[in-house]
């Protein structure tokens, strides 16, 4: 599975004040990606130093540069795009408003005073809807970087079977600063603590649980961020199994536990409170048959209840022979049920030819209905579970788990989408 990074640092600028920080920003994300996130980062600007590749701190950096690292990266030639793809920026950005409102990034030579702001996020926006990677991450820490999640045209990157993060280091309107007490900026100063896996004991950094670290750890700094996540769980960064980092001190209980109008997942089991009869009740119905229905308002916390609460719960359970009791496939039925029911079995750690296949091998399945469901479960647990040889008692159960089910009568309806 392949992971591509595009760190960008600039310092130096012709007609705008030259900054101190965004290299060393970009060389320390690089480096956390590199040691702990299996990526292949590409720097820019990108200098040798004592056999080295470094983010160079005086190399300017043109628009066609940049530009095109990024159509290297997220639209790339060739019929195997990376499977993650991540851009993170640190410099000037600029926002001009000539009757419409605009956000850029500030190359080198950009002059406001002569309409030159450098790379459009609207480009940049434009770009993402084209993109053929399933991950795609974007991490912005300039002045109105927030003006990249402004979609006044169709959401970027929001499709069926790819997952995105998006983090800007202030609101449209804000400005980014740089930290008076590290080297760093103080939106970056919080990315590379969050995203070394040894502060959390499961060693493991998600797109959800970075946001909860950046979100706290910016709390009452004169900028906010702004965040946007869709799809499926992203992993950043793995723990190596080397020495923890000193940070390892911090207790996940530092990380904000309320979730705003976002739900719960397994991530925040730690802090669900407040269902655990319920989950109790819904736990015991899956035990003894062979189907259950949640329902309720909008918003009132069913996806939680199912994720952080029941979920949670089952991935605990051991069958007696010490393997995991139950196999869960979750998935939402998007515009396209069938196909997202069939990517529910397919495992994410393969190649993309090998996952294609597996796709086009569940969807022959499907074709036949409940019995070809039937089949695709034992092959799936067949497969994940190695049940051959094993008592009824030691093997596991498959929980198929559809959240927003509703979305399939909509989706009949002739309807875009529902609630």
């Amino acid at each position: 599975m392949s992971r591509d990074a595009l760190i960008v640092g600039i310092n130096t600028y012709q007609y705008l004040p030259s900054l101190q920080a965004p290299a060393k920003d970009a060389e320390a994300i690089a480096q956390r990606l590199h040691s702990y996130g299996e990526f292949r980062v590409h720097r820019l600007p990108e200098i040798i130093q004592s056999g080295k590749s470094q983010v160079g701190q005086k190399t300017p950096v043109t628009l066609q540069e940049l530009e095109t690292a990024l159509i290297n990266l997220f639209k790339p030639k060739g019929n195997n795009p990376p499977h993650t793809a991540l851009f993170y920026f640190s410099g000037h950005g600029i926002q001009r408003d000539a009757g419409i409102q605009e956000g850029y990034l500030a190359v080198s030579d950009a002059n406001p005073d002569k309409g030159f702001c450098g790379l459009s996020l609207f480009w940049l926006r434009r770009l993402l809807q084209e993109s053929p990677v399933r991950q795609r991450i974007v991490i912005l820490d300039c002045c109105h970087s927030g003006e990249l999640l402004n979609f006044l045209e169709a959401d970027p990157g929001a499709q069926a079977g790819t997952d995105r993060l998006f983090m800007a280091a202030s609101k449209e309107y804000e400005t980014a600063y740089e930290s008076l007490d590290s080297p760093y900026s103080v939106f970056t100063q919080a990315l590379i603590t969050g995203l070394d896996p040894n502060r959390l004991e499961a060693g493991v950094v998600t797109n959800h649980s970075l946001t909860d670290w950046v979100n706290h750890a910016l709390k009452g700094e004169i900028q906010q961020p702004l965040f946007e996540s869709s799809g499926s769980e992203i992993i950043l960064t793995r723990g190596t199994g080397g020495q923890p980092s000193p940070i390892k001190t911090l207790k996940p209980l530092h990380i904000c536990p309320y979730r705003g109008l976002e739900f719960f997942d397994e991530a925040h089991a730690e802090f669900f409170f407040g269902r655990e009869e319920l989950t109790a009740q819904l736990i015991d119905q899956l035990k003894t048959e062979r189907f259950a229905a949640v329902s309720g308002a909008s918003g009132s916390g069913k996806s939680s209840l199912l994720r952080a609460g029941v979920i949670s719960r089952l991935q605990q359970e051991k069958t007696p022979a010490g393997a995991n009791a139950w196999k869960i496939k979750l998935l939402t039925p998007t515009e396209h049920p069938l196909k997202s029911l069939a990517a529910a079995f397919i495992d994410p750690e393969l190649s993309e030819l090998e996952r294609a296949e597996q796709l086009r091998r569940a969807e022959a399945f499907l074709q036949d209905g409940g019995v070809g469901l039937a089949q695709l479960v034992r092959a799936s647990l067949a497969v994940e579970g190695g049940t051959t040889g094993l008592s009824p008692k030691e093997r596991p159960q498959l929980l198929l788990v559809i959240d927003q089910f509703e979305e399939v009568f909509y989706v009949a309806a002739g309807h875009s989408g529902g609630n």
